[in-house]
């Protein structure tokens, strides 16, 4: 899977939202240690497309459908709903039989807790929220009441965390945790940890284009070659 690394800005996947009717584009300005950029995400109630500088996704809800694109190879892969997971399944067998599920925390409960304060992000009012997962991962997130998401956007993002290997267990967990907050994240700090290394992301909406998106906005561009999905056995 390393030819279609995902970075560990997967706060990037909690920032795009839409409001009931509309289609939105959010623009986030993202920090990686020292790296900084840009990404963008569009929403529509049919599918989604986070788009970065190497690396997109896009997911269709109606059938759980998920793309990748390398820009930089500028090939692509699919995987469904169903070989995903199938893939998590496996992986997370194997996980609890070698023992180094532990090593992820992958057998902590998740802890979400609403905290004092108010911020605005975007123009929009936000809500401040905390999610931890054991020792391995901490988010701090401000959430916007008046944003909603259509409704499977969330088993969307979890199915394609297993990208992530291991560690996407913990993602897959966060993901779940959030279909119980009241409106979405605009601003996000996640720290991920393990006994060996230690990450810091922090993603935060700078813009928020109401407006129809073009259906080729959900296309692969021309020219890319389709390869076999790593997910396959």
């Amino acid at each position: 899977m390393s030819r279609f690394r995902v970075p560990v800005l997967c706060a990037a996947w909690l920032l795009a939202a839409r409001l009931p009717g509309q289609d939105l584009t959010v623009v986030s300005k993202t920090t990686f240690g020292n790296t900084e950029g840009t990404s963008t995400h569009f929403i529509t109630s049919q599918r989604s497309r986070s788009s970065s500088r190497d690396n997109d996704s896009i997911v269709s809800f109606a059938d759980g459908k998920v793309t990748f694109v390398d820009h930089r190879r500028k090939e692509y892969w699919e995987a469904t709903a169903e070989e995903m997971e199938d893939h998590w399944e496996r992986t997370a067998r194997k996980l609890r039989t070698s023992g180094a599920g532990d090593l992820w925390d992958l057998r902590a409960e998740p802890k979400l807790e609403k905290l004092a304060g108010k911020r605005k992000f975007a123009g929009y009012d936000c809500e401040r929220w905390s999610l931890s997962i054991g020792d391995a991962l901490e988010v701090d997130f401000w959430a916007a009441p008046g944003l909603a998401t259509p409704a499977r956007y969330y088993d969307g993002r979890r199915l394609a965390a297993v990208v992530l290997g291991p560690m996407g267990g913990l993602f897959q967990k966060m993901y779940e945790e959030l279909k119980k907050v009241k409106g979405f994240p605009l601003s996000t700090a996640v720290i991920f940890r393990t006994p060996v290394f230690r990450t810091e992301t922090l993603e935060e909406v700078t813009e928020i284009r109401k407006g129809a998106i073009p259906a080729s906005t959900f296309e692969v561009p021309a020219g890319y070659k389709r390869v076999r999905s790593p997910l396959e056995r």
